[in-house]
């Protein structure tokens, strides 16, 4: 936009080329002529300045959209590190603990070892660890759906907790 203020800023020279029949003389007259206008008041300076301070404008805004992205993105892929990170946790620690302590109390109320309530207190804590892993897998799909959004590409949450 800016080029085409600036383009306005010089005149366009008319070149005119014709033939007119002269009744007195009884001839053809060949006419020639050329147009030159003289921007002696209106040299387009109010239309350019318009045009360059849209541009700036643009510019200012293409640059805080960059940053922003890149902001929302750094913040989206930590989000998913750390999710990865307590899935990770949940899955190699957490789980196996609550599960083998969840199955040592069945046996032992089996053989008559553990009373009914501390079957229920190992069962209760083995199903609240598995719905926060499960919770944890819903949290790291959503960070990747984020990051792809952002992105526009494809980030698997499962591929992000087998790296880490």
């Amino acid at each position: 936009m800016t080029d085409l203020e600036q383009s306005k800023r010089v005149p366009d020279v008319t070149v005119s080329v014709g033939m007119q029949r002269s009744n007195e003389m009884q001839r053809n007259v060949l006419l020639f002529g050329v147009s030159v206008p003289l921007p002696v008041f209106d040299r387009n300076q109010g239309n350019l300045l318009e045009a360059l301070k849209l541009e700036d404008k643009a510019r200012d805004e293409l640059q805080g959209a960059t940053v922003r992205l890149h902001s929302e993105v750094a913040q989206a892929r930590e989000r998913l590190a750390t999710i990865a990170v307590e899935i990770q946790s949940l899955q190699q620690d957490v789980l196996p603990g609550a599960k083998s302590a969840y199955d040592a109390a069945t046996i032992g109320f089996e053989n008559g070892k553990f009373n009914f309530l501390e079957v229920l207190d190992a069962q209760r804590t083995y199903f609240t660890a598995k719905s926060q892993y499960l919770k944890a897998l819903g949290e790291a799909h959503r960070a990747a759906a984020d990051v792809d959004r952002l992105l526009g590409g494809r980030i698997d949450p499962g591929q992000t907790t087998k790296q880490n």
